[in-house]
């Protein structure tokens, strides 16, 4: 049986710091080898005519198309979205939407870390088990209309420079006259043909829509080859006045800070302007192509965006639902920003352009709605039983600590440390722990770690003295918690203390205690942070492991050349992860419908 795996325990320590060293050096080895040119120069795109496998403008009727992101976490979800977008239409709202045409992946198809073996087992494995339910396929993958897969990368595709990525989705070979090699057909994934040569592609929708993939890799950094190849595509393939979507890698208009530009806004500014400054390479015409659609995932979420005060904004969605946990959106909110240069089609030199973001449907249109995840939220008060391999983690911490307390507190002739901490009231008791803390030179060295640790968690990098207050007010907590714990326990237990196994056992007592005490705090912390500052909802969520509130996209270009996007929801994923899969109903729903004129 194909393993059925659970949702990434972002608090377990052997993940935390193994999925910090690969995001580490895959961010210095793409700084100095990116794999973008790489596979660009191995894989040149012919200047004309356009790759015909990437044309869909000849198709007749209602074109339907789906995007899903964040896919491949735990079974439950990933395989639930799965059988949504491989089903052959969706029940929502009173209508039936049939499948799409395309399928495309919007970023982190895979977690916590790329690799072949979890892109097998994360991701084709429910994906292949969806398209063919007991072994019997749901279409033939090489019939005409059967649909197709792209995908763009996240920056957890990233984490194995994009080795497992490029093999899966971007297998398809094309060679010019000349050149060496054999031409190569794409990978067939889930009964759907990859297409794709590079990890970003330009595709030519029906009546004059066109769909661009892009590739920011880990920092948010546009590479030259990937600027000439879209600005050739909007200066010679699309006709005059085309109509984009524009698919990025992360919601950028989430998470500036108001009042703020860094490189990513830059870069995702420069991407949001590039059609509309295409010129016609004969006529030197401007060509008047139009922004209309901006996707992404990375959160996991639904949101959509307008730019305030703009004639025709974009629509700026998330939808990063396809499996990961559940991130929160009650810390959404407008956002502004002084760019340097003008919103999509407007003209004008750099300078200083305000712009402000805001939810759109006067701030309803989010999944799950900001009162949900604010409930949701409150979760966090079973911390230390949701993340157990992080409370072990602490209560090992404190362990050590209370094992270099007790060898001083018998090293400096205070006695043994189940009698002293079991003279006098509680406070008092307390105040004999402190100064123990004090004299042991060890314990301030563990102390200092804990406050380097909950300084780099503190996320206020826009506000220093912020971060600082967070985070020594949040070291301060772990340490009143676990040492009111060990004390506690010491005081039920201390009688134990014979100086063998007895105070081994009153040791780990305390250190127990110690450990769900401070994980507690910990999922105080977050509570506190989420709702009262809006701030750490990434952390907090990440803790959860919520399975339900998953989303997708499906998409139709109208004979009359409109837009209608479908946000579609599921709010709770069955659990179907047996040997035997059952394959229950599901329950999506319609979240809103979005209208966008020819």
């Amino acid at each position: 049986m194909a393993k059925r795996l659970p949702m990434t325990g972002w608090f377990d320590p052997v993940l935390l710091i193994r999925t910090a060293i690969r995001a580490a050096v895959s961010t210095v080895f793409g700084r100095f080898a990116d794999r973008r040119e790489a596979i660009a120069a191995a894989n040149a795109v012919a200047a004309d005519p356009p790759d015909s496998k990437l044309d869909y403008s000849r198709h007749a009727g209602d074109f339907w198309f789906d995007y899903l992101a964040d896919t491949g976490d735990g079974w439950n979800p990933t395989y639930a979205m799965a059988r949504l977008v491989s089903g052959k239409s969706v029940a929502a709202a009173g209508e039936d939407l049939p499948r799409g045409q395309l399928l495309v992946l919007g970023g982190d198809q895979v977690y916590p870390s790329a690799s072949r073996k979890e892109y097998q087992e994360r991701f084709r494995t429910p994906f292949e088990e969806a398209y063919a339910p007991r072994g019997v396929p749901r279409w033939n993958p090489t019939a005409a209309d059967a649909p197709h897969l792209y995908a763009l990368p996240g920056d957890h595709d990233w984490h194995d420079g994009l080795n497992a990525f490029s093999g899966l989705f971007c297998r398809r070979r094309t060679t010019l006259p000349g050149a060496l090699g054999l031409p190569r057909d794409g990978a067939i994934i889930a009964g759907r043909e990859t297409r794709q040569t590079r990890s970003y592609f330009a595709l030519e929708l029906p009546r004059g829509w066109w769909l661009w993939g892009t590739d920011s890799q880990l920092e948010g950094y546009i590479d030259q080859p990937q600027v000439d190849y879209f600005s050739h595509v909007a200066a010679n393939w699309m006709a005059a006045q085309s109509k984009l979507i524009l698919c990025v890698a992360e919601p950028i208009w989430e998470n500036i800070v108001s009042g703020r530009i860094d490189d990513r806004y830059r870069s995702f500014n420069y991407l949001e302007r590039l059609a509309g400054l295409a010129r016609d390479p004969v006529t030197g015409e401007p060509k008047g192509h139009r922004l209309k659609l901006v996707l992404t995932g990375d959160s996991h979420h639904y949101a959509r965006f307008l730019e305030h005060g703009a004639t025709s904004s974009p629509h700026y969605v998330t939808c990063g639902g396809g499996g990961a946990f559940t991130s929160a959106t009650h810390q959404l909110g407008t956002r502004s920003v002084p760019s340097e240069f003008p919103p999509p089609g407007v003209a004008g030199p750099k300078g200083r352009y305000p712009r402000t973001f805001e939810i759109a449907d006067k701030g309803r249109a989010l999944y799950p709605t900001a009162a949900t995840s604010r409930g949701l939220s409150w979760r966090n008060l079973a911390f230390p039983f949701l993340n157990r391999q992080f409370t072990l983690l602490l209560g090992g911490i404190f362990l050590a600590l209370n094992w270099i307390l007790a060898f001083n507190a018998a090293a400096t002739g205070r006695g043994d440390f189940g009698t002293l901490l079991r003279q006098g009231d509680f406070g008092e008791a307390l105040g004999a722990y402190g100064r123990l803390v004090l004299i042991s030179p060890p314990a301030p060295v563990l102390l200092a770690l804990l406050l380097l640790a909950a300084w780099a968690l503190a996320d206020a990098r826009d506000k220093p003295w912020l971060r600082l207050v967070l985070g020594i007010g949040h070291a301060l907590a772990h340490f009143a918690a676990a040492a009111a714990a060990s004390v506690l326990v010491v005081r039920l237990i201390g009688q134990w203390w014979d100086g063998g196994w007895g105070s081994a056992a009153v040791l780990i007592a305390a250190a127990l205690a110690a450990g769900l005490a401070s994980a507690f705090v910990a999922g105080l912390y977050f509570i506190f942070t989420m709702n009262a500052l809006k701030r750490q909802t990434g952390y907090g969520f990440s803790a959860l492991k919520i399975q339900g509130y998953k989303s997708f996209l499906r998409l139709c270009i109208a004979e009359d050349g409109s837009l209608t996007v479908r946000a579609i929801g599921l709010e709770r994923v069955p659990e179907d992860d047996s040997e035997t899969l059952k394959n229950p109903p599901l329950s999506p729903h319609l979240i809103e419908t979005v209208h966008i004129a020819a």
